[in-house]
């Protein structure tokens, strides 16, 4: 099989690193001189600044560890690891950099991929599969009206930031309550005259590190569905717990949401510091410009600003280049799992869901989405029929602009289940149970990769464990920071719970559980079973939903 690959960022890089390891032959288009996506500093795609939101611990791939020594690696160090995994795997041998991919169409039974390079010269490949992994972070949503031509106020998206040097002794205002809104507002605090930050409605802000923990340390996978459980104070009680400056700061700012949902953490360390000490100063949400440039907020207010930086997102995806039948261009509304062009699977895209706003979308989420995909081109995985995957696509693909939240750690489960690389809790309790009542540990992902290097200090740490501790092939535990204070045995007992009672005495029978095990799971009450990919909430309102 011949597949094509579009984008060398991490999610095309580890597309390529696994279709070869299938045997399959591969090229891979990159429109960029250099690899690594928004990780590319000279790409344009992230603002100056930017650092991976998750830990050294849960960021690398599940056979490649860290090559850097930073908690939380900046753009430059990101690139700087991906390059060596492509160099460490061979894979620079199939990029055609500076190969900007114009069409994707159909041709005799397979796919017909034309690239254009800088200097206007066009090719184009025949392959059976096209993996487009080109990245949902490229065109910045704006506001319908901006600024007449000659406004004195300058105004830009978030990309276009760089640095706050630029405007020293200006009032600017930062547009968007989001992580990079945070970010560049703090950046900027101390050097502008004047920072603003528009916030539409107040979200959860947790640093990255507390109390000594990185922040996606604090739970396994398992304790992220258990946490659920809790009340958002309690919640909040723990956190306090862990850093109470942190929280009795956030509290005094009047931004910390006293209710809602702990799931959706938003990972900044600075921006909570910067507006208690009068540094940045939250208003009113943005409502829009006005000829003259001036802003209108939302609560009627105004004000003038030197420069607005808008951090409102971004615009879906352009797949305007992809025919999958003649005349017709791809509909995001026609991805099965949002991955897959459900009339043939064989073209997918390898990109986060359009409609989440995800957490924890590093290296193993774009590992594990490549290879549920390489699963099924190579048959070791099956998809629903046609008929199934339409059904799904108009069961949940008919509001995209209704966006929920995408637990990128959790996601991993699933889709290493959906694949086969992860074991089957039918067959494997045991090997299964250790995986997700661990931390996050991408090599636990592909224990089968596992070796004393990819072990990192801060697994070390946290486990009390040591290299030789390693048992190749099998995952390995490694608890986390607060999941004794969860009831992780009644989500394993809901999980059994959830498998046919044949398979629970099988499971007895073969030692994979034990009685209690089997009690527990014949007390769960119905419904409330737990499928072992590990449902989670997505959006505010399911936890209503759920009590209802």
């Amino acid at each position: 099989m011949r597949t094509a690959v579009i984008g060398a960022g991490a999610a095309g890089l580890t597309c390529v690193r696994q279709a070869r390891a299938a045997g399959l032959d591969v090229i891979c288009f990159e429109k960029a001189a250099e690899l690594g996506g928004i990780w590319n500093p000279a790409g344009g795609g992230a603002y100056a600044g930017v650092r991976m939101q998750s830990s050294r611990m849960s960021m690398p791939f599940s056979d490649h560890p860290p090559t850097f020594a930073a908690d939380f690696p900046t753009q430059a160090e990101v690139q700087d690891y991906l390059r060596s995994y492509a160099e460490r795997y061979g894979l620079l041998d199939a990029v055609e950099f500076g190969s900007e991919v114009v069409r994707v169409a159909r041709a005799d039974g397979g796919w017909a991929v034309t690239a254009r390079t800088a200097d206007g010269r066009e090719r184009t490949e025949r392959v059976d599969a096209v993996m487009v992994a080109n990245g949902e972070l490229w065109q910045p949503r704006l506001p319908a009206r901006l600024p007449e031509p000659g406004a004195p106020v300058k105004v830009l998206a978030s990309p276009q930031y760089r640095g706050a040097a630029e405007y020293a002794g200006q009032r600017v205002l930062v547009v968007g309550g989001g992580v990079s809104g945070a970010d560049i507002a703090a950046d900027l605090a101390g050097t502008a005259a004047r920072v603003d930050w528009s916030v539409r409605r107040r979200q959860l802000f947790l640093p990255r590190s507390i109390g000594g923990l990185y922040n996606d340390a604090l739970f396994s996978y398992a304790g992220r569905v258990a946490v659920e459980e809790l009340p958002y104070a309690e919640y909040l009680a723990w956190m306090g717990e862990l850093d109470p400056d942190y929280l009795a700061m956030y509290r005094a700012t009047g931004l910390l949401p006293e209710s809602g949902f702990h799931g959706a953490v938003h990972v900044n360390e600075r921006i909570v510091p910067k507006v208690f000490a009068g540094e940045v100063h939250p208003v009113a949400a943005f409502g829009g410009f006005a000829a003259d440039g001036s802003v209108e907020f939302a609560d009627g207010s105004g004000g003038t600003y030197d420069a607005v930086v808008l951090c409102l997102g971004y615009e879906m995806p352009d797949y305007s280049f992809i025919e999958p039948l003649p005349g017709e261009l791809l509909r995001r509304e026609d991805l099965y799992e949002h991955h897959f062009w459900r009339h043939d699977p064989t073209l997918a895209v390898v990109n986060t869901p359009v409609d989440t706003e995800a957490f924890g979308t590093a290296c193993p989420y774009f590992e594990a989405v490549a290879g549920w995909v390489l699963a099924v081109h190579t048959g070791k995985a099956a998809l629903p029929d046609e008929r199934e995957r339409a059904e799904w696509c108009a069961r949940h693909l008919g509001a995209l602009e209704d966006r929920r939240y995408l637990d990128c750690w959790l996601e991993t489960v699933r889709l290493g289940l959906l694949s086969g690389t992860l074991p089957d809790p039918a067959v494997d309790f045991g090997a299964y149970w250790t995986l997700v009542a661990s931390q996050v540990d991408p090599a636990n992902l592909s224990p089968a990769n596992q070796s004393p290097e990819s072990l990192t200090s801060a697994n070390l740490d946290s486990a009390d464990l040591e290299p030789a501790d390693l048992d190749p092939g099998r995952a390995r535990p490694v608890p986390a920071a607060l999941d004794h204070r969860l009831d992780l045995a009644g989500v394993r007992h809901r999980i059994l719970a959830a498998l046919p009672l044949d398979v629970r005495e099988r499971l007895l029978a073969a030692g994979e559980v034990d009685v209690a095990d089997l009690a527990g799971a014949a007390a769960v009450p119905a419904g409330r079973e737990l499928a072992p990919w590990l449902p989670y909430r997505q959006r505010e309102d399911d936890w209503v939903r759920a009590a209802a």
